[in-house]
């Protein structure tokens, strides 16, 4: 760590004549005041730079906006160091993960939590009528999707415990602040309009052979499945493509199914944006309109939103203001992963002799290469799922400022958002919960809402006029949650296809209610001196209705503080600004509800690759007590984080932005696994002890700066190192979460190594490392599971390059990443099937696996092409994870690029047009390529989702896109 960190150090160093920080605009470089800045902290408190003690990171509206992403999560990918974001797929409204210094929860979430202007806000994912797992289904949203990317002005991302302390529990996870576009005093109303037009095509996809038909033995050709004059199956027909080749059957052909199916997605985005202000105050209404199709066929996002902010000064002191934001968001989606009716499942398994786009009987029931698979055509014509979502997030504040020493601020907001989706099995569909074709509907609704209430007071003193300062808050905070879950699915249909519930023979209803209170009174205080010296002091405590009595109240404090030493020294004037930091922070997050009480509840067997059984079962109904035994005495995780910062600005140019941060969370909340005998498989408590120690950097140069042209360079860097360090001995190699393939590779708990690592079956070697070979050429597999992977990155970084020349601007962001593994379970089975490209090029060939035999004599036993890739490289009987696992997975990603040219002067100087203040055309392109080791689709993947901490698993994921767009953008 020591050399490493030496070794950043000299790079920073060295390089900083070419780089510069990917979040400092370039008029923060100009003068000594805009140096030292105003940064927007935790309750939305306005901050000077330079007084800040802990680590924050800046991202304009423009950048978030030139990714071209909906997605207000998704659009911080590569922006800033230490963060790092994952998208599920590349299809329309597909949830994105956002992780700031590493995981820190096992049962929690390790997200940060969203604020916008002030209010935190929902950003949960909900699988409303999916299966009841993150492995299949399809990609549900974050409801951070809601939130219209033209609206933002700024974001502040506060990454450690001292910057979140007064946001409570879960800000230990950090903060990211979304700041409202606001009004501001001129003439008249201003108007802003903008649109672009998206073009989406598919990123990567595996490669696929195109030569060998359907069959199992490597010379007979097997036909697909065959169906009777009623629509049945007859014949089942094959998944494997160990047949012989295409050519030599009288009557067959090659068809590039992938290449037929996915299409060329299109957005369409319109915004526009009425604007004002005055000495009385301010207003800003706007609107957004998105219109998405996916490149998976039959798939689309659809969101209309409002959003009206204002301000009124009542008096010389008091001021009103109002924030309202209103969206609607439609999706409709496609199946994925580890799922009889998935997409990717049923189109890569595709022996290329087949044509899927043959996918309906005569009756409209499926029809494809294998009768147990719905074919992809089938699932996204037939098998629909659809999704509405309308949300309102509302707030309103009054401000009075007697003085400079006293304010008071109160503020009531509410985020409430309903979402009804529907989810239909069509007859003979296999994707079905009891997967027998009879056909099946889900339809949810599911409410939420969250309501906010903060009363602060604040001010600044001056103790010693110039010399010491006090600035002070002190405030409450309620927070009440509640949720309601209304679940019915009607199953057996009566007529084919009709999707209303009275054309079912069995119900299955369900329905939750969720309720959550804290409570919090909050202080802090900054002293300055001399304005070289600050540090600042936070305490809050807290109370959780989720928690037993006797632990649900618990204090926390932070310390920071900065030293401004540029002054102290007298350095040379080309210092702009030198400042160390150091920052100290405990903070807590309670337990999810009902967490306290063993409860009865309806029993349920599930497999995501197979039927259901649940009650009521024949008609008759049942209940038990659930399979995990809770917790009276539940503690709350809590954290302690220590970091130290240097941040320079030099020749007002350059500028140096490094961290140092450790990290420990203790208690966390885990199932911890019981004796059958109890009546239970598992007991909710508290449990391991889990570290983040890290390094981050920001670092930024302005190379040219003239009249006429500029050119900046912006670099953020960050490694971060996770490892449980302490775990009761019960739980050690436990699952993480319940995201993982049953019997298979899964994330496991093990004390000494990061969260999530991959944990399955492995080669049996000998002392020297050697593969152990058995008398069929296989290896043998160890009797015993083993770790096999870390999905966890070694570092994350991203290269910003901005050049101006005149009206015309270049902007492109190199996003990177180095390490981490991956379980590529689609691959496998792709060998085994025998579709992958590798286990075509040459099928006559032999392997002799290098090893030992069990006498420790060299191996000479030859396998055949299909033993080596169905059960060596694949995933067939007698196979180990271990060779599943791609490691050290690497790229180099464009991000994001923008060419852009403004033609406001031109208009404007035209009479008839002089109307127009502002113009600009924009071509730009998102992940345009992407230089990787990996053998799959998109490396930034994640089948679980946003609403699973599990990491590193690609089963059939459903495929990363990359998209051209040009846009128009008026000012008048």
């Amino acid at each position: 760590m020591k050399k490493l960190t030496a070794g950043v150090l000299i790079l920073v160093l060295s390089s900083s004549l070419a780089v510069a920080n990917a979040q400092q605009k370039k008029k923060d470089t100009i003068k000594t005041q805009d140096i030292e800045g105003v940064v927007v902290t935790a309750l939305g408190i306005k901050r000077e730079k330079k007084t800040i003690g802990y680590a924050t990171s800046q991202v304009g509206g423009d950048d978030l906006k030139r990714s071209g992403e909906s997605n207000i999560i998704q659009g911080l990918a590569g922006k800033a160091a230490g963060i790092q974001v994952t998208g599920s797929s590349g299809t329309p409204g597909a949830s994105s993960k956002i992780l700031i210094r590493g995981q820190k929860s096992i049962n929690l979430s390790s997200q940060p939590i969203i604020v916008l202007d002030g209010q935190i806000i929902d950003n949960s994912v909900n699988n409303n009528a999916g299966q009841n797992s993150n492995l299949a289904g399809v990609d549900d949203s974050n409801r951070a999707i809601d939130i219209n990317p033209d609206d933002i002005e700024s974001v502040s991302i506060l990454k450690g415990g001292a910057a979140a302390a007064l946001y409570g529990e879960n800000a230990r996870n950090g903060v990211i602040i979304y700041t409202s576009k606001k009004g501001r005093k001129r003439k008249g109303i201003g108007i802003d309009f903008s649109t672009s037009t998206s073009f989406d095509m598919i990123s990567r996809l595996p490669e696929l052979q195109k030569t060998y038909a359907a069959g199992t033995n490597g010379k007979t050709y097997l036909a697909p499945a065959q169906y009777g004059s009623d629509g049945s199956i007859i014949a089942n027909g094959t998944n494997q493509s160990w047949g012989p080749l295409i050519s030599s059957v009288p009557g067959l052909q090659s068809y590039d199914n992938a290449k037929n199916f996915f299409e060329t997605g299109m957005t369409n985005n319109y915004n526009l944006a009425l604007s004002g202000g005055g000495d009385y105050g301010n207003f800003r209404a706007s609107f957004g309109h998105i219109d998405q199709t996916g490149i998976i066929p039959n798939t689309s996002l659809k969101k209309t939103s409002f959003g009206v902010n204002s301000e009124f000064n009542l008096t010389d002191k008091l001021k009103a203001g109002a924030d309202i934001k209103y969206s609607n968001t439609n999706g409709l989606r496609a199946q994925k992963g580890s799922n009889t009716a998935g997409v990717m499942l049923s189109l890569l398994r595709t022996p290329a002799s087949y044509d899927l786009r043959d996918y309906e009987t005569v009756q409209g029931y499926n029809k494809n290469y294998f009768g147990s698979y719905d074919n992809p055509y089938y699932t996204v014509n037939r098998n629909p799922y659809t999704d509405e979502t309308n949300r309102s997030i509302v707030s309103g504040h009054i401000t009075y400022n007697y003085s400079k020493a006293l304010n008071m601020l109160l503020r009531a907001g509410v985020d409430t958002y309903t979402t009804h989706a529907q989810q239909n099995y069509s007859f003979s569909s296999n994707g079905n919960s009891t997967a027998d074709g009879t056909g099946q509907v889900v339809v949810d609704t599911y409410t939420q809402s969250q309501y906010n209430l903060d009363l602060l007071f604040s001010g600044l003193v001056n103790i010693i006029p110039d010399k010491i300062t006090l600035n002070y808050n002190v405030g409450g905070q309620i927070i009440s949650k509640f949720g309601n879950d209304q679940y019915t699915q009607g199953s057996t249909m009566l007529e084919p296809n009709q999707f209303n519930l009275s054309n079912f023979t069995t119900f299955l209803a369900n329905n939750t209610d969720s309720k959550q209170i804290k409570r919090g009174v909050y202080a802090s205080a900054e002293l300055g001196f001399y304005d070289q010296f600050y540090l600042t002091l936070t305490g809050r405590n807290d109370w959780s209705s989720t928690l037993p009595k006797q632990n649900r109240s618990y204090f926390y404090p932070s310390v920071s503080g900065s030293w401004i030493f540029n002054k102290t020294l007298n350095l040379p004037s080309w210092v702009n600004m030198g400042k160390v930091r150091m920052a100290y922070a405990s903070t807590f997050a309670s337990a999810n509800p009902y967490n306290l009480t063993t409860t009865y509840n309806r029993p349920i067997y599930f497999d995501t690759f197979g039927p259901q059984l649940t009650a009521p079962y024949l008609g008759v109904g049942a209940y038990g007590l659930t399979t995990i035994a809770k917790n009276p005495n539940l503690k709350p995780e809590r954290n302690k984080e220590f970091e130290i910062g240097l941040e320079l600005e030099l020749f007002k140019r350059l500028h140096l932005n490094a961290s140092a941060y450790k990290s420990t969370n203790y208690d966390l909340l885990i199932q911890s696994p019981v004796p059958p005998s109890s009546g239970y498989q598992n007991y909710f408590t508290n449990g391991p002890t889990v570290e983040n120690k890290g390094l981050e950097v920001e670092l930024g140069y302005d190379i040219l700066k003239n009249q006429n042209f500029s050119w900046s360079v912006n670099v953020n860097w960050a490694k971060n190192i996770n490892k449980v360090i302490n775990i009761q001995d019960n739980l050690n190699f436990s699952n993480e979460g319940v995201d993982f393939f049953s019997g298979n590779v899964v994330p496991a708990v093990i004390k000494g190594q990061p969260l999530g690592v991959l944990y399955g079956t492995a080669w049996e070697r000998d002392s020297a490392g050697n593969l152990i070979i058995g008398t069929n050429g296989l290896p043998l597999v160890s009797a015993e599971s083993q770790i096999i992977g870390n999905p966890n990155p070694d570092w994350l970084g991203g290269i910003r390059n901005n050049f101006s020349y005149k009206n015309l601007s270049l902007s492109f962001l190199l996003d990177i990443r180095k390490g981490g593994d991956i379980w590529n379970g689609t691959l496998a089975r792709l060998n085994r099937l025998g579709v992958s490209q590798a286990s075509a090029d040459n099928r006559s060939a032999t392997y002799v696996i290098p090893g030992v035999t069990e006498s420790g004599a060299p191996n000479t036993v030859v396998i055949d092409n299909k033993t080596y890739y169905t059960s060596f490289v694949g995933d067939g009987s007698g196979s180990a994870n271990e060779q599943q696992v791609e490691k050290n997975i690497n790229w180099v990603r464009l991000r994001d690029v923008s060419l852009s040219y403004n033609f406001g002067k031109l208009l404007s100087n035209t009479e008839s047009l002089s109307f127009i203040k502002d113009a600009q055309v924009t071509f730009s392109a998102r992940n345009l390529f992407l230089i990787t080791n990996y053998k799959g689709v998109d490396p930034e993947t994640s089948i679980a989702g946003a609403a699973s901490n599990t990491n590193g698993f690609d089963y059939f994921n459903n495929p990363g896109t990359k998209s051209y767009t040009l846009s128009l953008k008026f000012t008048f």
